[in-house]
């Protein structure tokens, strides 16, 4: 059997390399293609928005995913009572001092605060609260400054913690900063997408 000549052997190798270089490339585009569209779908970065007082839960518009970061800031106040003037900031309470009510939107929650939840709509007892942000406040519970990982993908609702049949007394609406901030290993296979096409990159100009 004749046998290759070396000018065929290095053929063979340059041309195996340029398509080890071609799937690498592909599969790095395909894995940046996914990650950004995520990214993309979950609305990274800062929102502002104002919550009201006067509805149990309002729809962000903001889509997140399972693992991701949320940074919620809350100010202003909210009027529980109009006819007495009885209000509150977005960490609640009651003026009577008993801050549970069985009547709750979420009744295991600290009353009159700000609360959230991933998915659902807004409608009362759909899908689960997200992670209190402060222990012992209670499931849902965002309070003025909020920073937890949420365990599941959807959209966010941000609502008021009152009595639902308390909502007709109320007035205001809390001013809220919503940060979404992508978990570390998405960022992560981002930069590793990147450093690989800089790799090949630098292998191309080598070999011109």
């Amino acid at each position: 059997m004749k046998q290759p000549t070396t000018t065929q052997k290095r053929d063979f190798i340059n041309h195996s390399n340029k398509l080890n270089y071609a799937l690498v490339r592909a599969v790095v585009l395909l894995l940046m293609f996914a990650v950004f569209a995520g990214l993309a779908s979950a609305q990274i970065g800062t929102t502002t928005l104002d919550v009201p007082g006067t509805s149990p839960w309002y729809d962000t518009g903001i889509d997140v995913f399972a693992g991701y970061e949320l940074n919620i800031t809350a100010t202003g106040i909210v009027t529980y009572d109009v006819w007495h003037g009885k209000s509150a900031d977005a960490n609640g309470g009651d003026w009577t001092g008993q801050n549970f009510f069985s009547d709750a939107v979420l009744p295991d929650t600290r009353i009159h605060s700000l609360i959230g939840k991933i998915g659902g709509t807004t409608d009362v007892g759909t899908n689960p609260p997200v992670p209190e942000g402060v222990l012992g406040e209670g499931p849902g519970f965002v309070g003025t400054l909020y920073d937890e990982q949420v365990p599941t993908s959807g959209r966010l609702f941000l609502g008021y913690n009152d009595e639902i049949p308390g909502f007709s007394d109320n007035a205001d609406s809390f001013h809220v900063t919503v940060t979404v901030v992508p978990e570390p290993s998405t960022i992560a296979l981002v930069g590793l997408g990147v450093l690989l096409l800089l790799r090949k990159r630098l292998a191309d100009r080598d070999d011109a």
